[in-house]
């Protein structure tokens, strides 16, 4: 089978990270991956932001905790103590002003969770954690880490080694009626 259809099917969203720090060859595989993917209206270039500094980190995880457990969203998946222990963050941050550039942003990170996968990691869209951002708390946040001037958070996601291990997908079959085809 191919390994991108593979990582593909075997992927799932990983809730609770180990503790171990994610080496830097594994991280700049996935940025690569990031790096070489434009958005398909103006052929920007992406920023990437890898958090790893335990301190920004809890301040993120602190401000994402309580978003969390106001808004629901993530809530149903996600515990506060969850949360608390992401190794690390990534930040994809573009020109908000261009058509669709949020989009792509999520594009971008979907791309990047495979590599992961491949890469033994475990990978999680955090949907409403660029809401943090709107906050003073979050302002003065977002002021420590070095995203270029014009350029904002558009989607953020955790990267670590998974605590609980993937289950094996349901294999979908003909009588699941998922797909219509009209001509």
């Amino acid at each position: 089978m191919n390994h991108i259809l593979r990582n593909g099917l075997m992927r799932r969203s990983t809730l609770q990270f180990e503790s171990r720090p994610v080496p830097d060859e594994a991280l700049m595989e996935i940025v690569e991956e990031g790096k070489i993917l434009s958005n398909a209206p103006s052929n920007q270039e992406w920023h990437f932001t890898v958090l790893q500094n335990r301190g920004l980190l809890h301040r993120f995880q602190d401000l994402y905790a309580k978003i969390v457990e106001a808004k629901g969203g993530d809530a149903a998946r996600f515990s506060a103590q969850d949360v608390l222990n992401i190794p690390v963050l990534l930040i994809i941050s573009g020109r908000k002003e261009e058509n669709f550039v949020e989009d792509a942003a999520h594009m971008v990170f979907a791309s990047m969770m495979l590599v992961a996968e491949k890469a033994g990691l475990g990978a999680c869209w955090l949907s409403t954690a660029a809401s943090i951002f709107v906050s003073e708390e979050g302002k003065t946040l977002l002021s420590q880490l070095s995203i270029p001037s014009g350029y904002a958070p558009l989607c953020i996601g955790a990267f670590g080694y998974k605590r609980v291990p993937a289950t094996a997908p349901r294999v979908l079959s003909s009588e699941d009626n998922i797909v219509n085809i009209i001509k």
